[in-house]
């Protein structure tokens, strides 16, 4: 059965700033789908399986970027995102991940390393819900 994300009374304000990366330095995992996996392989010239072996990583059956769990993306350059174009969903949907959109703390505690959260206009809840159901949808077990 699908288990739907539970979003907070909350409302959201972001807009990415730009030249900010934060996201991207932060510690953690890029879990992956599929179709991430395949998508990234081609914008690098890479057959799936190479991009696998030489970009990935499985941890409990999820396929993951494999590299730095503590610090910078490895497609993280000073530019930006080097894959910006074919980006993950996890990358894609943040800062609207489920543990994020839950309620005003977690939203709240997003401030400290991303200077987009609280600016421009209110997100559409639509996009809001959209973003993080994706992510539950793929990564039901994270």
């Amino acid at each position: 059965m699908r288990k739907l994300v539970q979003i907070g009374r909350i409302n959201l304000r972001f807009e990415c700033q730009p030249g900010c990366t934060n996201c991207c330095s932060q510690p953690g995992e890029v879990y992956l789908t599929p179709d991430d996996a395949n998508r990234v392989a081609g914008y690098l010239g890479l057959s799936t399986d190479e991009f696998r072996s030489r970009c990935c990583e499985i941890e409990d059956g999820d396929l993951r970027l494999a590299g730095p769990t503590d610090g910078p993306c490895r497609f993280v350059e000073d530019g930006g995102c080097s894959i910006h174009d074919v980006k993950p969903l996890q990358c894609r949907a943040f800062p609207f991940w489920p543990e994020n959109v839950r309620g005003r703390r977690a939203w709240g505690n997003l401030r400290r390393h991303c200077p987009g959260i609280g600016v421009g206009p209110l997100v559409p809840m639509e996009k809001v819900r959209a973003d993080a159901q994706a992510c539950l949808d793929a990564f039901p077990d994270l």
